[in-house]
C-alpha cells in the first residue's frame, strides 16, 4: 500500500481499533487528527490522511481534502523522508515537532501533550501498517534503518594541542613509586600547573562562595503558616504535590550525583571537582529546605508518595537512578552525556525550573507566604550555576569526542521528552479546575522553551573547539 492513500488509512483505522495500548491511552481525545506530507523529493504530490478519534477509538479515517485541513482540531505536516523515520519508530513524533522535524499547523502542543502516550500508539500502529511512499521508491531496510540511528563515522573532534598538553584532566593521577610500592599519588595544586582559575568550573565555584552560602533554618516561616491557613483545600492540595515532587526530586538528586563526581575525579579534573563540592552542599540544602516547609507549614508528615504519577515514578525512580549509576561501572563519554542529560538538562533545566515557575505563579501573584518566596529565590541561584556545569560538560564532551557524544545527547533528550510533558499534564489532569488560575499551556510552553535552547547551547559545541567551552560561557 501506499502511505498516506485511503486503502492505508482505512488499515491503519483497522490497526488503531485493534489496540488495546490504543484504547487505555486514548480515554480523553476527541476530535479529529490530520497528518499531511509536503512534496516528496521525487515531486510526488503531497497526501494527507483525516482521523476521527473519539475516546480510545477510531471513528473514521479517510483521505483528508482541503476543508478538512482547515477545520482539523490538530494538523500535523512533515516531509516524506521525516514520515518514514516516524513510522520506523525512529523519531518519537513529540520531539519531531519541538525539533522542527514536524510541523504543527492547527491545534497547539498544550492541547497535544495530554495525549502524547495516545499519538505515540497512534504512530506504533502507523508503523505495523508498512507501505511506501508514492514516488520515493520503497521505504528503507532494517539494516538502512539502524545505519541510519547509528553515530556518524566522523571521527571525533581532537582536542586543542593545550588541553592535550594537560588542562584536560591530565593534571593528577599517580606515578610509579618505590620498587614494590604502590604507584604515589601526583597533586596537581601543587604541581606547575596550578589551579585554572580561568575556567568555567572554577568561575562557578567563585560564585558559589559568594551567593551560594545561605542556611535553610534561617528562615521565618511564622507568616507562611498563617498564610498556608487561610488557603482552601484545593489551593493546599496543589502546594502540597508540588512540594513533594520537590522535596523527592531533591533527594534524589542529592544520592545520585556521587557517581558523577567520581567519573569527573577520576579523570583528573580537578577545578570540576572542586565546583562539583558545592554542588552537592547545596542540593543538600534543598532538601532540609523542603523538608522544613513541609514540618513547619504544611505540618503534613504523612507519606506523600500518593503525589508522584507514572511519569515522575519513570523518571525519579528509573531513568535518573539507572543513568547515574551506570558511571560506576561506564564512565564513557557517552555514558557521561546520558548522566548529565538527565541529570542536569532534563531534571534541573527543565522539570525543576518549570516547578519553580509553579512556586512564582502561586506566590509571587497571590502575594503569600514570604519566606518561602525568599527561599525559592535561592534555590533558583543555586540551580542556575548547576545547569551552567551541565551545559558545560555536555558542551565539553561534545567539544572533545564529537558526533557520537551528540548523538548521545539528542537521543537522551528525546527518550525523555515525552514523559516529562506528561508529568505536566498529569498534575494539571487531577484538578477539574486548577487552583490559583494555573494553565496548563503557561508550562508546556515554557518546558518546550527549556528544551529548545537547552538543546541549542549545546549543539553549538559542535563548531567550538575544546578551549572555547573551557572559557567562554558566563558563569
Amino acid at each position: 500500500m501506499e502511505v498516506f492513500s485511503s486503502e492505508w488509512a482505512a488499515a491503519w483505522r483497522e490497526q488503531l481499533n485493534a489496540s488495546d495500548a490504543f484504547r487505555r491511552s486514548g480515554d480523553g481525545w476527541r476530535g479529529s487528527l490530520v497528518v499531511a506530507t509536503g512534496a516528496g523529493k521525487n515531486g510526488a504530490a503531497a497526501r494527507a490522511v483525516l482521523l476521527d478519534l473519539h475516546d480510545g477509538a477510531c471513528r473514521a479515517a479517510r483521505a483528508a481534502d482541503a476543508g478538512d485541513l482547515e477545520r482539523a482540531d490538530f494538523l500535523l505536516r512533515a516531509e516524506p523522508e521525516v514520515w518514514r523515520r516516524v513510522l520506523a519508530g525512529s523519531l518519537d513524533p513529540i520531539w519531531g515537532l519541538l525539533s522542527g522535524r514536524l510541523r504543527l499547523e492547527r491545534g497547539s502542543m498544550s492541547r497535544l501533550v495530554p495525549h502524547a502516550r495516545a499519538a505515540s500508539e497512534l504512530v506504533a500502529a502507523a508503523g505495523r501498517l508498512g507501505g511506501r511512499f508514492p514516488g520515493d521508491g520503497p521505504a528503507p531496510t532494517g539494516a538502512e534503518t539502524a545505519a541510519e540511528a547509528r553515530p556518524s563515522e566522523r571521527p571525533a573532534a581532537e582536542p586543542a594541542a593545550e588541553a592535550r598538553a594537560g588542562r584536560q584532566g591530565e593534571g593528577g593521577g599517580r606515578h610509579p613509586g618505590p620498587p614494590g610500592a604502590a604507584p604515589e599519588p601526583v597533586y596537581q595544586s601543587t604541581s606547575s600547573r596550578g589551579l585554572d582559575r580561568r575556567c568555567l568550573p572554577l568561575r562557578l565555584w567563585e560564585k558559589a562562595k559568594r551567593a551560594g552560602i545561605w542556611n535553610p533554618s534561617d528562615f521565618d516561616f511564622a507568616a507562611d503558616r498563617r498564610d498556608w491557613q487561610g488557603l482552601d483545600d484545593a489551593e493546599r492540595d496543589v502546594l502540597l504535590r508540588l512540594t513533594s515532587l520537590f522535596q523527592a526530586g531533591e533527594e534524589s538528586v542529592t544520592v545520585e550525583l556521587l557517581p558523577l563526581i567520581a567519573a569527573i575525579a577520576a579523570e583528573g579534573r580537578l577545578e570540576e571537582e572542586i565546583y562539583l563540592t558545592s554542588f552537592l552542599w547545596e542540593e543538600a540544602k534543598h532538601v532540609e529546605l523542603f523538608r522544613r516547609f513541609l514540618d513547619e507549614v504544611a505540618a503534613d508528615a504523612s507519606d506523600l508518595a500518593r503525589y508522584h504519577t507514572p511519569a515522575y515514578r519513570r523518571i525519579f525512580y528509573r531513568e535518573l537512578p539507572a543513568a547515574m549509576r551506570r558511571l560506576e561501572t561506564d564512565r564513557s563519554p557517552e555514558a557521561q552525556a546520558r548522566a548529565s542529560v538527565t541529570y542536569n538538562l532534563i531534571v534541573e533545566g527543565v522539570m525543576a525550573e518549570t516547578g519553580y515557575r509553579g512556586y512564582g505563579a502561586i506566590l509571587e501573584r497571590h502575594g503569600l507566604m514570604p519566606a518561602m518566596q525568599q527561599a525559592v529565590e535561592r534555590l533558583r541561584g543555586d540551580e542556575s550555576r548547576h545547569l551552567a556545569y551541565g551545559v558545560f560538560l555536555l558542551s565539553r564532551l561534545v567539544a572533545e569526542h564529537g558526533e557520537p557524544v551528540w548523538r548521545a545527547v539528542e537521543r537522551r533528550m528525546e527518550e525523555l521528552l515525552g514523559p516529562t510533558l506528561e508529568l505536566i499534564a498529569e498534575v494539571f489532569a487531577q484538578y477539574e479546575r486548577m487552583p490559583f488560575g494555573l494553565e496548563l499551556a503557561d508550562f508546556t510552553d515554557f518546558a518546550q522553551l527549556q528544551f529548545r535552547n537547552r538543546l541549542e547551547r549545546i549543539e553549538r559545541a559542535r563548531r567550538q573547539g575544546v578551549e572555547e567551552v573551557l572559557y567562554g560561557g558566563a558563569a
